[in-house]
């Protein structure tokens, strides 16, 4: 399964990270990827606020791991791979100690690296800068993307530099059923949590 859609601001994105909380669990992983730039922490701060934290995120680009703790059990993993370019040094860095963990929320940044090596159901978003004019928020372009066709953004009067195209894209029965949540989710609220 496939969403497609645009971010019109980095608040936009952030709010869509808090929303996404309500589909994410622990013992899940996410693998975000996109050029350097694009969203993906802030995305994943969205994600901190929806689960309740109130520290500032920031890329762990060369502490490869950040652990933050969400009540006495639970945590947030944020890990950035960028730096790393072999699958020894993904796993010399501890990352299946949480990966395969029930109370651990699991978000990696340049997850590429290890997406065929992870034996857990996993869910992959990209991000991009958007660079096309159109308007929808919503591509269908390819066929291939799901969702309500009202839930589009009015973006076309927001700065470019500032829009972000986010694809959503499991190849999984577990993360299509969340995804299938997600959508709904986003199709009732449309722009409601997503103004700033």
């Amino acid at each position: 399964m496939k969403i497609e859609l645009i971010s019109k601001s980095s608040a936009f994105t952030r709010n869509l990270g808090s929303l996404f909380t309500r589909v994410f669990s622990s013992q899940d992983t996410i693998l975000l990827s996109g050029e350097l730039g694009a969203g993906k922490t802030t995305f994943i701060s969205g994600i901190a606020k929806g689960l309740g934290l109130k520290e500032n995120l920031s890329s762990p680009s060369f502490t490869i791991l950040n652990i933050y703790r969400i009540g006495s059990k639970k945590k947030l993993v944020h890990a950035d791979f960028y730096r790393l370019n072999t699958v020894d040094e993904v796993l010399n860095a501890g990352i299946e100690d949480y990966v395969y963990d029930n109370n651990s929320f699991v978000c990696i940044e340049w997850g590429d690296i290890i997406r065929e090596y992870l034996k857990v159901n996993f869910l992959e978003i990209n991000f991009s800068y958007f660079l096309n004019n159109d308007s929808s928020g919503l591509d269908n372009s390819s066929g291939s993307g799901t969702g309500p066709k009202d839930f589009y953004y009015n973006v076309a009067e927001n700065n470019l530099d500032q829009k972000r195209h986010i694809v959503f894209r499991s190849s999984n029965i577990y993360w299509d059923k969340k995804l299938e949540t997600f959508q709904t989710l986003l199709a009732k609220i449309k722009n409601n949590i997503f103004t700033a």
